[in-house]
């Protein structure tokens, strides 16, 4: 861990393929898309990407919206105090363990409330991403539960930001052209999205 992680919750269940985090409205200062880390012990951590934020109802909630004038005291009391954690979904995509920072799936999962942080740290952002190797594991998702487009688009967008580094995009759209060829349908959205969002690039684009 650095002196710049931030926790972001707890795990509440986790499999080799990804994780669901915990946390209460305070906590949220992550977003879709964000790189974040959980714990397995001192030194090992496991690496995701958030790919849906969830945040449930309960009796109390179901309550409060059939009241007239509801005072803005009560919905944030409601939001700070109380007990349905926001959950945030996490798809696996990477590990250090023993100091050896892998991409693909860690030997085994996090464990209930084990700690989980917002990368923050640009070194250890670039170190994750500077082999793209990691993208493959977004491209070989399941579907029906993860965004994949949406989920490559925003990542790559937030990235580019924050490294400041237009050549590191280029080579990651490439990367994405590469692991989705046979897949017209989900890149085409792809590559017309990050056009738009991202024009400095598009001579890059095909």
């Amino acid at each position: 861990m650095t002196s710049m992680d931030k926790e972001i919750g707890r795990t509440l269940r986790a499999s080799t393929e990804g994780f669901v985090v915990g946390c209460r409205v305070e906590q949220l200062t992550s977003s879709f898309g964000d790189l974040v880390k959980v714990k397995l012990n001192e030194t090992d951590v496991v690496y995701g990407l958030i790919y849906k934020i969830d945040i449930d109802d309960d009796p109390l909630v179901r309550r409060l919206v059939l009241l007239d004038g509801l005072e803005p005291a009560m919905i944030e009391d409601q939001r700070q105090n109380r007990l349905v954690p926001i959950e945030m979904s996490v798809l696996a995509v990477g590990y250090n363990i023993n100091g050896r920072l892998r991409h693909g799936l860690s030997m085994r999962p996090p464990l209930s409330l084990d700690p989980a942080f917002l990368c923050s740290d640009l070194n250890e952002i670039k170190e994750f991403t500077d082999d793209l190797g990691y993208l493959r594991m977004i491209t070989r998702a399941d579907p029906t539960k993860v965004p994949i487009d949406q989920l490559l688009i925003t990542h790559i967008r937030n990235l580019c930001q924050l490294r400041g580094e237009h050549q590191w995009a280029a080579a990651a759209i490439q990367e994405v052209i590469e692991l989705l060829r046979h897949d017209y349908q989900t890149l085409v959205p792809i590559l017309e999205t990050l056009s738009h969002t991202l024009p400095q690039l598009a001579n890059t684009l095909p």
